[in-house]
């Protein structure tokens, strides 16, 4: 049998634990990331804990790592053992997410199992498991469009499997917002029917259309690649249908660049006057719509790789790993070639395709930081355009965690700003939210990268509260 299991962390604020006794069939709580130091306390694990131990909920736990070193491996499972003494987990989940450390999680993973033995299970995607972490438990995240419910088309094909995370968009009651939702093959969980997804607002943002534009640019043999800069998109315009809203786009064919530009451009994200691979960086982070970073990032949906030299392309997921790209036309050149794609056999195959993460290699990601709604997927399936929403409800937006309508990003600006104090008045301030801001603001240090965010923060919410600090 299988079932739905919900995995928590402090993002989710306080959850109401008896509003869902008797519709889930146990959690995996999030005790906190990295090295064995109270700071690193995910800030509502041994509440939750506590209360799925009081209530009788089975639960397992994760700690996302970011081991590089038998050292740090060791303080993790320190840090996991200290924050579970006096409970009892069913199972020890590693999340392995950092690429930046990724020729270590084989040996990480070892020692997690020598740690915790046949509890002991690591977490990450698809590719992570073919080419790092060969054997052992696997949960395994792979989301498709992440609309909430598992799309079976996305399912991972692994021989072995405990779980498969297909979204982080779930809504359940007692849980404020979204929330993890993994299928589950395992006992004591799988030994529970199913649990109710509620039905729910979704919000679609213009970063998401961008990468479904893309998508099918990729996808449909309408358009293929060339360079030719007077013929490269033809005559005419098409029509692409997301979730139900029509974007227009130009026909023909594109180059890498052209591609990636046009999409966001489409779906109303301005890149700044980018023309060539050799200038979107500077273009794009110019409009404080996207940041640069370095290759220790784990692109997301919407987010682009570049090489300024010679090539680019846009993350369609992160589990899987795939990205979407223009490569070269049916003759093996760039210049030449028929408007369409005449060597596409299927999604990964042709002039434009899909294809795994593969290193190019890049220089970098830009990130796209553009958080505006195109539109919100109703409940009855109508879509609405509200000016300023997240999506929830008034009730889920009561959240005891700092600024739910501000990302890290935005928080990051404030600080430099001296909005959050410093020290202590800082920590206090921002409340668990406090280690991923400061780790943003680390991100933005450079120049280039404040002033993209600080471009993006006073488009979102003004200056006044800046000013005033």
């Amino acid at each position: 049998m299988k079932a739905w299991l919900p995995d928590v962390s402090e993002h989710q604020g306080k959850i109401n634990w008896e509003k869902l006794v008797g519709k889930i069939p146990g959690a995996i709580i999030r005790i906190g990331y990295g090295d064995n130091l109270q700071e690193q306390d995910d800030k509502y694990a041994l509440y939750n804990m506590a209360e799925c131990k009081r209530l009788g909920i089975p639960f397992a736990v994760y700690i996302y790592s970011h081991a590089d070193s038998d050292k740090h491996i060791q303080s993790e499972i320190a840090h996991t053992k200290r924050m579970c003494k006096g409970y009892e987990p069913v199972s020890y989940w590693l999340d392995i997410e950092e690429r930046s450390t990724s020729d270590y999680w084989r040996k990480a993973a070892e020692m997690w199992h020598d740690a915790f033995g046949s509890k002991a299970g690591v977490y990450s995607w698809k590719w992570a498991f073919e080419k790092h972490v060969r054997a052992g438990r696997r949960w395994v995240c792979a989301y498709g469009n992440n609309t909430g419910k598992p799309e079976k088309e996305y399912k991972p094909t692994l021989a072995i499997m405990d779980g498969w995370q297909f979204t982080s968009r779930a809504v359940l009651s007692g849980i404020r917002g979204y929330c993890d939702l993994s299928e589950w093959y395992v006992a004591p969980f799988a030994s529970a029917k199913p649990i109710e997804i509620k039905p729910h607002r979704r919000v679609v943002t213009k970063k998401e259309v961008a990468a479904l534009i893309m998508r099918h640019l990729c996808t449909h043999n309408a358009h293929g690649y060339t360079q030719d800069m007077s013929g490269r998109q033809g005559t005419g315009t098409e029509t692409i249908d997301v979730y139900g809203k029509k974007y227009t786009i130009k026909s023909g064919d594109r180059d890498c660049s052209s591609a990636v530009i046009s999409a966001y451009e489409s779906a109303g994200i301005s890149c700044g006057g980018a023309t060539y691979t050799g200038n979107m960086k500077k273009c794009m982070t110019g409009t404080g719509n996207f940041v640069w970073r370095s290759m220790k990032f784990i692109a997301q949906m919407g987010d682009t790789y570049l090489n300024e030299k010679s090539h680019t392309a846009m993350c369609l997921s992160a589990e899987p790993d795939v990205l979407m790209e223009f490569s070269i036309n049916e003759k093996g050149t760039a210049l030449g070639g028929k408007v369409g794609d005449q060597t596409q056999k299927d999604d990964y195959t042709g002039e434009s395709h899909l294809a795994m993460y593969y290193d190019y290699p890049w220089d970098g990601i830009l990130q796209c930081i553009n958080e505006e709604i195109a539109f919100v997927l109703e409940e009855d399936g109508s879509i609405t355009y509200p000016t300023k929403d997240d999506g929830f409800t008034a009730e889920e937006k009561k959240m005891d965690i700092v600024a739910p309508d501000k990302s890290d990003t935005d928080l990051a600006v404030e600080v430099w700003y001296g909005v959050h104090g410093s020290n202590e008045a800082r920590r206090k301030a921002l409340g668990g939210r406090f280690d991923s801001v400061q780790k943003e603001v680390g991100e933005i240090s450079n120049i280039s990268n404040f002033i993209a965010a600080s471009r993006s923060y006073l488009k979102k919410h003004g200056c006044k509260k800046l000013i005033e600090h």
